[in-house]
């Protein structure tokens, strides 16, 4: 499976979707999943705007919100698109699972969560997922003490609740964002943890997950731009 991560998209109205669609096309894309930030302090309509306009992209897509966009946007359901935010989703034998919001900020933005709260809510999802099946997690809040949760200054800013999460669960992969200096793909034990920095730049990442010899998945990622 051939999948294509973006994060932090900060839309407001307009996105490149046919630049996105050629680089699907080009790199056989089978889902596109979105891990938060749609917009910049958007409300509920215009999160639905910006993904009605990548609906158009006639392939499986998942998302959560961010803490920039609202509060009440983690629900939005379209025809190619379902909302993961504190929901499981099965997709070709890959659970996915997903989480939106952030841990605090100091910038006062719109969807943010507690720690507790943001444990709550991945629990709650992952009650869903069969004992030891492969899980793909969505988190806009990148795990703590990570590569994907660096400012410039190397401060860490991430979630406590991700990062227990992740090395308590073992998923194969985490994608998140909200840290758009830390793009990177690297390792928590052994996930693979990918921020493919803000696609409002126009980054994102390809995640392919295949199955090697002995029937055990390998996930591999790449940086790209589109």
């Amino acid at each position: 499976m051939r999948i294509l991560g973006l994060t932090d998209l900060h839309s407001g109205g307009k996105f490149p979707v046919e630049d996105l669609q050629r680089l699907i096309q080009k790199e056989s894309i089978e889902m596109l999943i979105i891990a938060g930030d749609l917009t910049t302090w958007g409300k509920t309509s215009q999160v639905q705007t910006v993904l009605e306009e990548i609906g158009k992209i006639d392939i499986p897509i998942f998302y959560v919100p961010g803490n920039m966009d609202s509060k009440n946007s983690g629900d939005i359901e379209l025809p190619n698109i379902f909302p993961l935010h504190g929901r499981m989703k099965k997709y070709s034998d890959i659970y996915f699972l997903g989480l939106g919001a952030s841990n605090k900020t100091p910038f006062q933005t719109p969807f943010t969560l507690s720690e507790k709260k943001l444990a709550e809510l991945l629990e709650q999802a992952f009650t869903q997922v069969p004992k030891g099946k492969p899980l793909f997690v969505v988190s806009h809040a990148p795990p703590y003490g990570s590569e994907a949760d660096k400012l410039h200054n190397g401060e860490h800013v991430g979630s406590s609740a991700v990062k227990e999460f992740v090395e308590r669960t073992a998923p194969l992969v985490i994608l998140c964002g909200h840290i758009h200096e830390s793009k990177s793909i690297s390792e928590i034990n052994s996930t693979l943890c990918v921020n493919p920095g803000p696609a409002r730049h126009r980054n994102a990442a390809i995640i392919e997950i295949t199955k090697n010899k002995e029937k055990k998945f390998v996930v591999t990622s790449e940086l790209t731009l589109f």
